[in-house]
């Protein structure tokens, strides 16, 4: 029975020289596979970023540029002097403002993907402010007003502000153009 006992220990001290030594190369190829692996990973997924920043970057100048123009287009000033018809009365013409203001912001509504959550939250309101202020200034006309009621009503409000609403935009989004670069 003794005899029994060692031969047992004799094969497990013989598969013990063959396991041992494969487990230290399997061990060695395991890691050596993952770090290849892993550094191929990062390259391409370097790769693709490198591409993506140059797909990204004229699409993000795109989209500044045409929020400014967007901007523009609203700016009080611009907007009256665009759209300015004698031929209307204050209430046509109140209404025509606010809804191509609506539409030059549904226009552009898809260029938030491009720009920065800050980006987007001022040029809404600067929307809404440009609208507040053609509404503030038609409650002061009479049913008998003109367009050019209207309209010398706004330019005057922005004359008398220090701060106009899309100039101010207009400034932030120099500012994070200027990031991008």
């Amino acid at each position: 029975m003794m005899l029994l006992e060692i031969d047992y220990l004799l094969i497990f001290l013989e598969m013990l020289k063959f396991i041992v030594p494969s487990l230290i190369v399997f061990g060695i190829t395991y890691t050596m596979l993952s770090k290849f692996l892993e550094d191929d990973y990062r390259g391409k997924l370097m790769e693709l970023k490198r591409e993506n920043t140059g797909t990204l970057v004229p699409l993000k100048l795109q989209a500044y540029e045409r929020l400014t123009i967007f901007l523009d287009r609203i700016s009080p000033d611009n907007l009256v002097i665009r759209l300015a018809d004698p031929k209307i009365n204050a209430t046509q013409f109140k209404h025509m403002l606010i809804h191509t203001i609506n539409d030059e912001f549904t226009h552009n509504v898809s260029q938030q993907i491009y720009v920065s959550t800050q980006a987007w939250k001022i040029i809404k309101a600067v929307k809404e402010q440009v609208i507040q202020t053609i509404e503030n200034c038609y409650k002061d006309m009479s049913e008998s007003s003109k367009s050019t009621d209207l309209g010398k009503a706004i330019l005057q409000d922005m004359m008398y502000k220090k701060e106009i609403p899309t100039h101010t935009a207009l400034e932030f989004i120099r500012r994070e153009v200027e990031l991008v670069f």
